[in-house]
């Protein structure tokens, strides 16, 4: 940072080179590229900020498919293991587990209570 007589010295040859009616029109000229260069920079940084913001949530999203992905087939399996569909989660650990049938007639036990009550057509 230049002090107090670095700046004197540069102001004086100023003057000398460009004259006093000139200089006034060139520190406004100065002033202006110097406020344009400012408002780009502050651009640039806010659209950078946004770019790195939008890597997060993008890595966040990845991350939230792939949770998604690992409790959607978690769910299929336990349905299809309480449906009879496939193995058992016993039979998977390699423990003697329901058979085919015993399982088929668990998930016929588990269906009949999901029959609608009964209702009677005269009372509607």
């Amino acid at each position: 940072m230049p002090g107090f007589q670095e700046i004197l010295v540069i102001a004086v040859v100023a003057l000398l080179v460009f004259g006093p009616d000139r200089l006034p029109e060139l520190a406004r000229t100065a002033g202006k590229a110097m406020a344009k260069f400012r408002q780009e920079t502050r651009k640039n940084v806010d659209e950078l900020k946004r770019a790195a913001d939008i890597q997060d949530l993008e890595k966040e999203l990845k991350s939230l498919r792939n949770d998604l992905r690992g409790t959607k087939s978690d769910m299929t399996r336990g349905i299809r293991d309480m449906a009879g569909l496939g193995p058992s989660s016993s039979q998977r650990d390699g423990a003697p587990g329901r058979s085919d049938a015993e399982s088929a007639e668990r998930a016929l036990k588990m269906r009949a209570d999901d029959q609608p009550p009964p209702t009677d057509p005269e009372a509607t």
